[in-house]
Formats: structure tokens, sequence, C-alpha cells
């Protein structure tokens, strides 16, 4: 080569390096020259901008001084396999700045050979990516939140250029070994989804269609989890698949929600078809029906196919459309359910009762709609109505029998006892047909009809039965109250048979002038002495001891302390001996009045009515100014116990407001009189002295004292009664 060429090629030379020169101080890339000592023997100017550091504090440097310590042997590794393979190699790490934050840098590391082939530099061509790494954690942060992975593939997924961390929430697997082996991610897919994405789902992205396919991950054994992948093919200039960008989203609460929903709907369905109760739905602004199940057409007798050309109301009786409307009101206002009971026509007019329950339908918290489930109650009310009416029917029987038996005390004829068991039976047992019939010995078989009752109460020539006509079956309290009133009455029916012969004979003793007063005036001796007799055991025995009971108890009272509960039972304990003590003392008084010898007759009338007066409903007026008569103890006693009957009379029967009494006397003789303005009587419907007791024991008094008795009722006359009889009679 001669001296001109060697200039020229000298001065070329210098012109190629000024060109690289340019070229390395302007470009915002950062080149760095190290030989293979890691030694930094040349750095570009932008070197200030991404480290902070000047060249000349770089140059001469160990290249790996200013990366990250945790990225450090990691660029090692990768600058040696460079030296080695004498390849070159891209390596992501981070760089510490002069200021002390961190930069992320790409580079790009490629050998420099000598004429030898020898690795003579390594050049590394050094990128600022720190705003792409920030935007980068700015997407995945996004994805993270929204449970999305994005990635980026070439068309046969062989690797990917892009795969965002959130994968491995996902799949199940890290994201290197997903970049570094995609086919693993199939691994983790459910075997009947795989199959459909190695098939027909590659077969569209190959022809350049997008996807869009809901995939079952399987990563966690007895877990399976959704993803949605939507794959969008990159097409180039001719119409080829370049590469498959693509998203997957974390869909598996959605999928669980929609399968919760769909059991959800498949048991309110069964439940809504298969109830055993009536259910149905209806529209709020027509009420018209939605739908209902087969039970509701059951209980209704509606066919479903015709609901929706039906309103709800039309159902309801029309008594009941106003509750029904109120129900509705309130389940629409409170949006709270409501129950309802109701009459309901069934198909062909039968009268239903039902129970109703409201249910709102809320959707997004608004009302829209009602459900109804309706149930046939019209057997258990039927069974409670006869249940309260055996209650009121056991209360009246029970009544009846209180009332019977009392009535009983009263009665001292056989008539009378039948006529009173007759009219009991036909007020209570309501039968038109009851009567009292002696049926020959022998023929009872032939005398009984397979419908009525027969009831044997008593003998007289024939036995004597009582038979009731029956269209009816009664119930078994019915028959237990027969059968206990015709037990009364079997009780008393000899007796008053010999009572009413004895008294049938004194009669006619009385109606011949053959009446042995001494007898009368023994038995009311014997009467009376009984009476005193009973009081005296009364007070001296059982009222003593109620009285010793009571302040025993007074004393444990006041002397222990008792639980509360426990004091409220003594104190209760102990008002009801109270009351008994009382009712004793009442008793004994009627018995036997107290001082009544000593306070003589007009004082122990005036007594009694004072005492009559605390309890009757009528006004009692009593009149003695002109009695001054000289009474035996037999008169006083006579007396007394007629006004006592009067009394009884005007309390239970004459229904009188005001009742007037007076004494009256001559010389020889003393008057009694006794006027009410009751409902008075026909005292022809006695037929005689002795068909009514009250009206007996007052005749029996007067005759027994010698005396006369002038008796004048009739119907709303009231009861008036005279009396007279001589002064100290024997």
């Amino acid at each position: 080569m001669d001296k001109d060429q060697a200039q020229r090629a000298a001065i070329e030379m210098d012109k190629s390096e000024e060109k690289y020169r340019i070229i390395a101080e302007n470009t915002l890339d950062t080149i760095v020259l190290v030989d293979t000592n890691a030694i930094v023997c040349y750095v570009s100017p932008s070197i200030k901008t991404l480290t902070g550091y000047d060249i000349e504090e770089y140059e001469g440097m160990d290249a790996f001084e200013l990366i990250h310590p945790d990225d450090r042997e990691r660029v090692r590794q990768s600058n040696a396999y460079v030296v080695q393979s004498k390849t070159p190699v891209d390596v992501e790490y981070r760089v510490i700045h002069a200021q002390g934050h961190t930069v992320h840098v790409e580079t790009r590391v490629k050998p420099v050979l000598d004429v030898d082939g020898n690795v003579k530099y390594v050049v590394a061509v050094v990128r600022d990516v720190t705003a792409r790494k920030k935007t980068e954690q700015l997407l995945q942060n996004i994805l993270d939140n929204v449970n999305a992975a994005v990635w980026s593939t070439d068309r046969d997924f062989t690797h990917y250029t892009f795969c965002s961390e959130s994968i491995e929430k996902i799949a199940g697997l890290p994201r290197q070994e997903i970049m570094a082996n995609p086919i693993r991610l199939h691994d983790h897919i459910h075997p009947d989804d795989n199959a459909l994405l190695m098939g027909e789902v590659k077969n569209k992205l190959d022809m350049g269609i997008p996807v869009d396919q809901v995939l079952r991950f399987i990563h966690v054994e007895g877990e399976t989890r959704w993803g949605r992948l939507i794959v969008h093919p990159y097409l180039d200039n001719a119409g080829a698949v370049e590469r498959l960008d693509g998203i997957i989203l974390d869909i598996t609460e959605k999928k669980r929600s929609e399968l919760a929903l769909e059991e959800s709907e498949q048991r309110y369905k069964s439940l809504f078809e298969h109830n055993l109760d009536g259910v149905f739905s209806i529209d709020l602004n027509r009420l018209y029906f939605v739908n209902a199940n087969r039970s509701f057409e059951e209980i209704t007798g509606i066919q479903i196919d015709n609901l929706s050309d039906r309103c709800f109301m039309g159902l309801i009786h029309d008594e009941d459309h106003a509750s029904v409307y109120e129900a509705l009101f309130h389940v629409a206002q409170k949006k709270e359910p409501r129950d309802i009971e109701c009459h309901i026509m069934k198909a062909g007019q039968i009268e239903r009762m039902v129970n109703i329950t409201f249910v709102p339908i809320l959707l997004s918290g608004e009302l829209n709609g009602v459900h109804g489930i309706i149930k046939d109650i019209t057997e258990r009310k039927r069974e409670e109505r006869e249940l309260i009416q055996s209650e009121e029917r056991y209360k009246t029987l029970q009544q009846s029998l209180n009332r019977f038996s009392n009535d009983l005390a009263n009665v001292m004829k056989v008539s009378e006892l039948e006529n009173r068991l007759m009219e009991e039976i036909r007020t209570v047992l309501q039968v038109t047909h009851v009567s009292i019939e002696e049926v020959p010995r022998g023929q009872e078989p032939v005398s009984i009809n397979p419908h009525d009752i027969w009831v044997k109460i008593g003998e007289k020539q024939q036995p004597v039965y009582l038979r009731v006509g029956m269209d009816h079956s009664l119930l078994k309290i019915e028959e237990e109250w027969l059968e206990t009133a015709v037990h009364y009455v079997t009780l008393l029916y000899d007796n008053l048979q010999l009572i009413e012969d004895l008294m049938k004979r004194l009669e006619d003793m009385v109606s011949n002038n053959d009446t042995p007063k001494w007898m009368l005036r023994l038995l009311f001796k014997l009467s009376e002495k009984e009476r005193a007799s009973l009081s005296s055991d009364l007070h001296d025995s059982v009222l003593q001891d109620l009285i010793i009971w009571y302040r025993k108890l007074e004393s444990l009272r006041s002397q222990a302390a008792f639980d509360q509960e426990t004091e409220r039972e003594l104190i209760q304990i102990e008002e009801g001996l109270l009351d008994a003590i009382h009712q004793i003392r009442i008793t004994c008084n009627e018995l036997r009045p107290p001082f009544l010898l000593k306070m003589g007759l007009v004082e122990s009338l005036k007594s009694l009515f004072a005492y009559t007066r605390m309890f009757a409903n009528y006004e009692i007026e009593f009149s003695a100014e002109q009695f001054d008569g000289s009474l035996n103890e037999e008169q006083i006693l006579g007396v007394y116990r007629i006004v006592q009957e009067l009394l009884n009379n005007a309390s239970k029967h004459s229904k009188a407001t005001k009742v007037t009494m007076a004494l009256t006397s001559t010389k020889d003789h003393i008057s009694f009189s006794y006027s009410d303005n009751g409902v008075g009587m026909d005292l022809s419907a006695f037929e005689g002295s002795f068909q009514h007791m009250g009206i007996a024991g007052i005749e029996k008094r007067v005759l027994s004292l010698e005396g006369e008795v002038e008796l004048k009722s009739a119907p709303q006359q009231g009861f008036h009664v005279n009396i007279h009889f001589p002064q100290n009679s024997a």
C-alpha cells in the first residue's frame, strides 16, 4: 500500500470512528464495553442519565458493581455464558442509581471476537425500562384485582412473549414454569375442556377466528375453578396468524353463584311443585294468578291451565273480601308475611275454610309480587267447633245435673219426680217424646222399640220405665248425663212412694177431721230438735276445728318466712278457711237462730230481714206496731220457720221487687200476713194442699198451731198468705 492509499484509509477510518462516536454519544441507550474480566473499557455519555455516574467514574470500574445485589450473581452468570458460548443473550436486572433509587434495565449482551475468533470484549446495550416496568406492575395490580391473566404467545403456543403473574392464582402454576414450558398449562385443565381446546378451539384460532370459551381448572384436588378464555389472533399483512393475544378471566365465584342459583331454583321448583300445601303466585296490579302447583288445584278445584285468566279475589267468598284486601295491603306496605283464615268457593259451589299465608316477593328490595300458601282447614275447623260444642255441652249438662239434684231435694211426690225428670230430659236432650210407662213383667223385650231408649226407674204395681223417643244418636257425655239423672231419680223413687202413701193417709185423716195434731207437733219438734242438734254439732266440732286450724296457720305465717309463691298460697288457704268458718256460722244460724227465744219473735224477724236484705234483689217492708201478743216457744219457732220459707220462695221463684209482711194480735188471736208483687202461680194446678212442698210445709205448720191459712195467687198477681192462730195454744 503506497503512502496515498494509507492516508486515504486513515481518513476513512477516522470518519467511521467519528460516525460511531456520534451515534454512541447521542443514542438514548447506554453502550458499555467491558473486557473479559468485566472491567469497563468504554461507556457512552447516556450513563449519566441512566445511573447518575459520570463517564470518568464508571470507566475502569467493575461492570457489576452498580447492579442490584439480588440480581448481581444472575447477571454474572449471563455474562459468563456469553463469553463461553460466544452467543448474545438478553437479560433484565436492576441498577442502583447514584441517588440511591432503583432503575430497571433491559440489556442485550453480545461478544466481540478478535481475528482469531476469541472473545476480546463484551458489548452491552442497556435500555432504561423503569417506566415500562411500572406500567407492567400497574397492569399486574389491575389484573390481580379483577382476577384476570393476560398473555401473548406465538401461533403454535411454543413460547409466551408475555404472561401476567396473576396466571398463578387462576391456573395454579407459577408464571416462570408456564413461560418456560407452555404445554404444562394443559395439565391443569379439565380433560373434557382440554380436548375441546386442542380440537375445535385450535381450529378456529388457526383460521384467525376469535374464541370465547369457558374452561375448568383442576389444579386443586376436590376443587374446580372456572375461567373464561378470550383469544384474539393477530394477523400479519398477508392475513396469516402471527401471534395470539389472550386473557383468562376468573369466573369461579360467578359460576358458583350461577350453580347455586340453579340449585336453588331446582329446590324451589321441587318445593313448589311437590308441596302438599297449595302454593300460588299473584301479581300486584290486577291480583291475577301467575302460577300455582297441583295441590292448589286439588284444594280450589281451579284448573292450572286456566289460571292466567282468573283473578285471585274471585276465589274468595264475598264476606271475606275486606279482610283479604287488608292482609294484602299489609304485605305490600310492610313487606312481611301475613296469615289469614277465610272462606273460598271451590268448583261446584262447595264452600271450604282455608288458611292463606301471603309472602312478599322482593326483587332488589322492591316488591315484585306475592306468593301464597293455602291450606284446607275445613276439617280442622269442624273438629274445633265440635270440641267447643262438646265443652259447652259438657258445661250445660253439668249445670243441668247440679240444678236437677238440687230440685230433687224439694220434690215430695212420685208424680212430681216423674214430671221433673221428663221436663229435664226434654230441655236438655231436645227430644219430643218422653214418657213414664209401666210395663208388665215378662214383656219388657216386646215393648222396647229399637229407636227408643228405655230405662227402669222404679216399681209400682209393675216395673216403671222411662221411655225416650230418639231420632238421633246421643253423644257419649249425653248418655252419661242421662244415666246419672236416672240414678238420682231411682234413689228417691221408692222412698217417695212410701212417703206419698203415708201422706195420703194423713190427708184422709185431715179430711175426716181425724188429724192427729199432736203428731204434727211431734214431727215439728223432732225436726227442730234435729236442727238444734246438727247446729250444735257443727258449731262445737267442725267450726271449732276450723277455727283452731285457722289460728295455727295465722301463727305459722307470722312466725316463719316463706317465699313469695308459698306466702300467696298460704294466704289463699287462710282466706278459704275464713270463708268456710263464715258459711258454717250462717248454716248454724239458719238451723237454730241464736237468741230467738230471748230476743222474741219481732226482734228475731227484724234481724232475719236485715240479713236477707244483704243478698235479696227485692225490698222488704215489715210492720209489727200492732203486735203485743204473748207467744210460746212452739209458736215463735213456727212463725219464724214460715217466714223463712216465704222468703226462700220470694228469692227463688216469685221474681218480686217488693215483699210486705205484718204481724198483729188481738186478745185471742195472732195474725200474720205476707204479700209480694211477683209472678204468682196458678194454685188450682196443684190439686190439693200437699202438691207443693213449700205450701204444704206452711199449711202443716199452721195446722200444728191449730190455726188457719189462706192462700191467694194467680199468674202475674203476686203471692198472698194470711195466717191466724190462737195465742198460747197448747
